[in-house]
């Protein structure tokens, strides 16, 4: 029987060499071959797979790891760009009035008394939560009327006492004179975008349609005019220029506007393109995400939303809650005052995204595929006095246009893989990619029935 078993399994590689069209292998299975030329074979045979293999596998991690090129275009003058957005935040969101009010018909205390100015104090740490008042929330830990409120309750309040956005805009095409601020909800607190295509889904209310195309204003270089002005605003404010796909971080650059204040900023812009080949390939492979390929819970992506979702997680870990600027949506709780004063004793590892020992956290975050990073041109500033009447002003526009910008492209795609492989497999084995087809039949199909068949 084994004798018989054995028999069966040589006649069928007999076959198989006789039949592959794999080189060298033939030669291993003739009869009346010199042992030296059969050992000379087995060496040739393997060291041609060994570099085949190797090469294969470097093409494949190529595929996986590199397949993009980063490429420098200079037809400028075909070129739209998106007019930068603004997201305004007001220094100071407290009604004077609006808190009055709420301090009498929430809780019956006078405003103007001593203990009315306590309450007053907590109204305007709630309206104005950012990560660099926080550490204001530790005077309330001790009062039971404080630590009762719900981090929902807390949201409820900053809308009830919160400034208006009140303004007037004026921008280079009238065709956009209907673009307005949009609430939006920042690391920096409640804040206003202007221009923005992701602002509408950073909102306590969700959204119910989901959309990534709006008409925004675009600029190119054949007009030099284009600029966007804003003015009456109420308070002092802090705005921040940036792509209307992305938003602003804590971290970034603002300006500040004062009362009797005009600011007057121009920016210079880099511009990163994408093919539409890219989409082909993974997140992973390109290094890159396209705004409406969102993470998990989201619903749109941006680098710098998902850093802010990795603080976010640093937050809920260290204190078990979320301050009420970040959008839930994964279960999270938002902090009451007490969550709130744990938090502040961490802002500074959170914010900087450090580990206790100093370590950086990594939050895995990548780069959209398409961006716009603008860069400070100019920055001017004029003050006046009484007689003219008070404003609050500020303009921004883009007076510079880039003559190059960066596209990313497909370089090495899966059809250059499967040449690759083609080729490799062609120069070290002699063979081609049926040759394969064929390696895998004889050793699944066709053995299976050549064993049962007998």
């Amino acid at each position: 029987m084994r004798r018989f078993r054995r028999s069966k399994i040589a006649n069928y590689i007999q076959e198989f060499g006789n039949e592959t069209t794999l080189h060298g292998i033939p030669h291993l299975i003739k009869p009346k071959v010199h042992y030296l030329e059969k050992i000379m074979w087995v060496v040739i045979v393997a060291l041609s797979t060994g570099g085949a293999m190797s090469l294969i596998l470097n093409s494949w991690n190529r595929y996986n790891a590199n397949p993009t090129v980063i490429s420098l275009e200079k037809d400028f003058r075909d070129w739209n760009l998106t007019f930068p957005a603004s997201t305004a935040c007001f220094l100071n969101r407290l009604n004077d009035t609006l808190a009055d009010d709420y301090i009498y018909e929430k809780w019956g205390i006078d405003p103007n008394t001593t203990e009315g100015e306590k309450y007053k104090a907590f109204l305007d740490s709630v309206v104005n939560l950012t990560w660099a008042n926080m550490d204001s929330f530790k005077n309330f830990t001790d009062s039971e009327v404080f630590t009762s409120l719900t981090g929902e309750q807390l949201v409820d309040i900053a809308r009830n006492v919160m400034v208006e956005m009140i303004f007037h805009s004026n921008i280079f095409n009238p065709i956009y004179k209907n673009i307005s601020f949009e609430p939006t909800v920042t690391e920096m607190g409640y804040c206003y975008s202007y221009s923005s295509i992701v602002s509408s889904f950073l909102h306590f209310k969700d959204q119910a349609v989901v959309t990534y195309k709006k008409d925004l204003p675009v600029c190119n270089y054949l007009n030099s005019l284009c600029y966007a002005r804003i003015e009456d605003l109420p308070t002092t404010v802090k705005y921040y220029i940036h792509s209307p796909y992305e938003i602003p971080d804590v971290n970034d650059k603002y300006f500040v506007v004062i009362q009797n204040m005009e600011r007057d900023t121009s920016f210079r812009f880099q511009e990163m393109v994408a093919s539409e080949d890219l989409r082909r390939l993974d997140p992973m492979q390109r290094q890159c995400r396209f705004v409406d390929e969102p993470l998990e819970g989201d619903k749109f992506y941006s680098y710098n939303l998902c850093m802010m979702n990795c603080r976010k997680r640093v937050a809920v870990g260290l204190c078990g809650c979320m301050p009420y600027f970040y959008i839930k949506g994964d279960g999270a709780k938002l902090c009451d005052v007490k969550g709130l004063a744990c938090l502040s004793k961490y802002k500074e590892r959170i914010v900087r995204l450090r580990e206790e020992d100093g370590r950086r956290i990594h939050c895995n975050c990548l780069f959209q595929c398409e961006y716009t990073s603008f860069y400070i041109d100019k920055d001017a500033q004029r003050q006046w006095s009484y007689p003219v009447p008070s404003n609050i002003r500020y303009r921004w526009a883009i007076e510079h246009y880039s003559k190059t910008r960066q596209k990313r492209d497909i370089i090495f795609g899966f059809e250059d893989l499967l040449v690759s492989l083609g080729g490799t497999a062609a120069f070290f084995l002699g063979c081609s990619v049926l040759s394969f087809v064929e390696l895998a039949y004889f050793f699944t199909l066709r053995l299976f029935w050549y064993i049962f068949s007998k």
